[in-house]
């Protein structure tokens, strides 16, 4: 099996965990987000694949919120102060799995490891 690695900010990582959930829970694909923050219709899925550059900035945590119908652009940041600024990611890339149990084509990330980035 080979593992993949990114490093991220804690915080953006932690935002991006958020929207995924709040997305997934209102019933909207990545699609449908991206549509109703009218940006490009793949913007949230290049966000949420680690492997991805892209992340949120202020600007998208505002349409995020509209999209979502939230009181507030706070319900997506984490409380308190994140322990770790930076982070590494190790994953792997699995299948899907379709309906009838059998291998998608597309694949999914699966988090191995969350590990702190300490300067030396």
């Amino acid at each position: 099996m080979k593992y993949l690695s990114t490093i991220i900010s804690q915080l953006d990582y932690e935002i991006i965990l958020k929207v995924k959930v709040l997305r997934e829970k209102c019933e909207l694909s990545q699609r449908d987000l991206s549509e109703k923050m009218n940006l490009s219709k793949s913007f949230v899925g290049k966000v949420e694949a680690l492997g991805q550059p892209d992340k949120y900035s202020i600007r998208h945590l505002n349409l995020i919120a509209k999209a979502l119908m939230l009181k507030s652009v706070a319900q997506l940041i984490p409380r308190g102060i994140q322990s770790h600024d930076m982070v590494e990611i190790i994953y792997e890339k699995v299948p899907k799995l379709n309906k009838d149990g059998s291998e998608s084509r597309q694949f999914e990330e699966k988090i191995i490891q969350i590990a702190p980035i300490t300067k030396t």
